[in-house]
């Protein structure tokens, strides 16, 4: 197993340690909704390619999967102990990008991703999640 792929887990580890000390889970849309601002008062990074690019949106699949699934969102991004993905036409992308990148605090703990990956590895789980948002449950 590569260090790379052993640290992910560590985190993934760590989030549900978390996550299992937290009894309720704010809703999703308090979450990634359309008209909350964004968490974090640095602004999300224009894309440097098309978010509906096959090859991006695979390659933040693999991501979501080695990274994002299991416990926290399931393997289909239906939801586990985090949200589900499924089905949402308020899926804020800006917002998701930002949420990846700084995590998020308070009742709803989700690790900061942006040590984990740059710009266009975060982008990349944007274009898969903005795939799983137009999918009906």
């Amino acid at each position: 197993m590569s260090a790379k792929r052993r640290a992910g887990q560590s985190r993934c580890v760590l989030a549900v340690i978390a996550l299992v000390s937290i009894a309720a889970a704010v809703p999703i849309g308090d979450a990634i909704g359309a008209n909350e601002e964004a968490p974090s008062p640095v602004a999300a990074p224009r894309p440097s390619f098309d978010l509906k690019d096959p090859a991006r949106i695979k390659a933040g699949k693999r991501r979501f999967t080695a990274n994002c699934a299991g416990y926290c969102h399931g393997s289909d991004g239906s939801a586990g102990r985090g949200p589900s993905f499924l089905d949402r036409p308020d899926f804020n992308q800006q917002l998701a990008f930002v949420t990846i990148r700084d995590g998020r605090k308070g009742s709803d703990v989700m690790p900061p991703w942006g040590s984990a990956f740059n710009s266009d590895e975060i982008w990349e789980l944007v274009a898969f999640l903005s795939t799983l948002a137009e999918r009906k449950e």
